[in-house]
């Protein structure tokens, strides 16, 4: 499955990258829930190298440059993350209205109904943001 990522608000561009699709039947709350494990356990990896010497390569300082910034790991180790409680966040912040999900094209809002899913499938998130001075 392919998951993109847009702010809306911002010109960054869209976020694109395959994540592996779970065993068994979907649901946006499973859909979800995958993702915000394989986000906390990859925010975790980044996480051990915090204070480690990093060179980065070539193709990363281009990635970087091309998306108008580059950076390197954080210097101090961010808090603790427990992929339950991101898990709840977002779950609460789906059902606050504060993003929609959109899969193959077709916008989904009910967590808990059954989705179909190729394994190229695209799944949308598009984060709102709040309007100033309202």
């Amino acid at each position: 499955m392919i998951v993109e990522t847009k702010l809306i608000g911002r010109r960054t561009p869209f976020e694109r990258r395959p994540i592996d699709l779970p065993d068994g039947p979907h649901t946006l709350r499973g859909l979800l829930t995958h993702l915000v494990h394989h986000e906390v356990a990859a925010y975790h990896e980044r996480q051990a190298g915090v204070g480690m010497l990093r060179v980065m390569t070539e193709r990363e300082l281009q990635d970087g440059a091309a998306g108008g910034r580059v950076a390197v790991a954080p210097q101090e180790r961010g808090v603790a993350v427990s992929a339950d409680d991101a898990t709840r966040t977002a779950l609460t912040a789906f059902g606050d209205g504060l993003y929609y999900v959109f899969i193959d094209d077709r916008q989904v809002s009910d967590l808990d109904a059954p989705v179909a899913l190729r394994p190229d499938s695209t799944l949308l998130i598009v984060r709102l943001t709040a309007l100033a001075g309202g």
